[in-house]
């Protein structure tokens, strides 16, 4: 393999590996049809005001299990999925959300790790020319 082909192969696998990051995380239409399930999705993209970390589909406190009753209750109710979301947030603010919002401070979580792998990519390539640079020969 040339050194220009494999210069290549450095930049282009970590840019298909992000970009399979993003499509994975990427929010898609999680608008399901059935009541259960998007009971489930919401149980399971909102956290338990008094665990620690853990979604409202995950805990079996009683509180959690009020508030997943809360949830059928909205859905029969006909709320939407964003209307929902957002009684909770007014409810118990943002840090009930498991998923960080995209914007304000939030936004800051999303575009830091992709800013610290741009530094290691600049910072590899940057080794690895350093490496390849003709070294003068001293008499």
């Amino acid at each position: 393999m040339s050194d220009r082909a494999r210069d290549l192969a450095w930049l282009i696998v970590p840019v298909i590996a992000l970009a399979i990051i993003v499509v994975g995380l990427w929010p898609g239409d999680q608008a399901a049809t059935d009541p259960e399930a998007r009971a489930y999705s919401l149980a399971t993209r909102l956290k338990c005001p008094i665990c620690a970390g853990e979604s409202l589909a995950g805990s079996q406190t009683d509180l959690a299990k009020d508030l997943r009753i809360l949830i059928d209750d909205e859905i029969a109710a006909g709320s939407t999925d964003q209307e929902i979301i957002d009684k909770f947030v007014v409810n118990y603010g943002e840090q009930v959300l498991l998923d960080p919002p995209s914007t304000g401070w939030g936004a800051v979580l999303w575009v830091v790790p992709l800013g610290i792998l741009a530094v290691g990519v600049v910072a590899v390539l940057g080794l690895r020319r350093k490496d390849k640079e003709p070294q003068e020969v001293s008499k």
